[in-house]
């Protein structure tokens, strides 16, 4: 199933909207990386901090909630090789989720502000700085709020106007694509779900993008859509949304850049004599590499241009590197010992 929500949240799989909100409201205030100075306690912090984000949002959305409790995390990501399928959006930026969830529990902007302006009700936090919210201000131009009460809250001079909204963080999530997927091309087509607003009320929008997967990208590879994801106020600018090229295990090739490696494994009679490996490479064809020398363990076998196509450069692959798994027998016969002293030179 992957990552366990309701164990991330410590709520009962049949816990109620109350439970849910009560249960994020006290992981969320302990593990805010603000609270965390220490370098390793905070890198903790914010893994813990974005997981109890990603719990809350699904759980508390009854359509996602639906599709973990059935399919798991991977039936949210859409993790399936094949092109169609879907992929569910829903890890927003955990400091959208927070903003947000206070804004409403303490009855909107207004008690928000009040909420981390003062000084006493920060349960330990000891006073955010102005502006740790989208990477400056809060969502909708709150950066301003609360002057008059605390400078750490980043007050705006008296008379000024709200500030513009922060330009949110963009939302990242991993594109899993198979070794053949990446060595011939393929369209992929995800189904999102987002966040947008018809005037002042959060709808949730549905859209499906096209990423074309280019012949010999690597993992890592980035693909960006711009202003796709979603918007955290009615007057707030959408998220980009950004594809992070994964790759997938492969059962008989290890990509190592533009080449690729196989390796057979070959009984010790055959490394000794010569054979053929029979390769079936990404794209359906049906190899025979001779070998001719003695394979040993460290022999490796350079077959050119039968590796990864390189994107930069069309037309042109890396290499196949074959190496060699020789399987020696278990146990030999005193007649088969004196065979392999007078066959093998010493």
């Amino acid at each position: 199933m992957g990552k366990d929500y309701y164990k991330i949240l410590g709520v009962e799989k049949g816990a109620g909207d109350a439970d849910l909100k009560k249960a994020y409201r006290k992981l969320a205030m302990k593990w805010h990386p603000d609270k965390h100075s220490e370098p390793s306690a905070k890198k903790k912090a914010e893994d813990m901090f974005k997981d109890i984000a990603e719990a809350y949002d699904v759980l508390s959305d009854k359509e996602k909630r639906q599709i973990y409790d059935q399919f798991g995390e991977e039936g949210l990501k859409g993790a399936g090789g094949g092109g169609g399928g879907g992929a569910h959006y829903h890890g927003i930026d955990p400091n959208e989720i927070f903003s947000r969830f206070f804004s409403s529990d303490r009855g909107g902007p207004g008690g928000f502000s009040m909420f981390f302006g003062g000084d006493d009700d920060m349960g330990g936090m000891g006073g955010m700085p102005g502006g740790f919210f989208m990477g400056g201000g809060m969502p909708g131009g709150m950066g301003g709020m609360g002057a008059g009460r605390s400078s750490r809250m980043g007050s705006a001079p008296a008379g000024a106007s709200s500030q513009m909204p922060a330009r949110p963080k963009p939302f990242e999530m991993d594109l899993n694509c198979t070794l053949e997927e990446l060595y011939t091309g393929k369209t992929k087509k995800l189904k999102i779900t987002r966040q947008r607003y018809a005037g002042s009320s959060p709808t949730k929008d549905e859209k499906t993008l096209e990423v074309e997967v280019k012949a010999g990208w690597k993992e890592g590879t980035k693909i960006t859509f711009g202003k796709e994801g979603d918007m955290a106020s009615p007057h707030a600018e959408p998220s980009d949304i950004i594809f992070k090229i994964k790759e997938k295990p492969h059962s008989r090739f290890v990509r190592d850049g533009n080449h690729l490696i196989a390796k057979v494994p070959v009984p010790l009679q055959k490394a000794l004599t010569g054979f053929a490996v029979p390769i079936k490479t990404l794209d359906g064809r049906d190899l025979q590499i001779k070998i001719s020398e003695v394979a040993t363990p460290k022999l490796r076998k350079i077959v050119p241009g039968e590796g990864m196509p390189i994107s930069k450069t069309p037309g042109e692959k890396g290499d196949l590197i074959i190496e060699f798994d020789v399987i020696f027998p278990k146990s030999l016969t005193p007649e088969q010992k004196e065979l392999v002293k007078q066959a093998v030179p010493m």
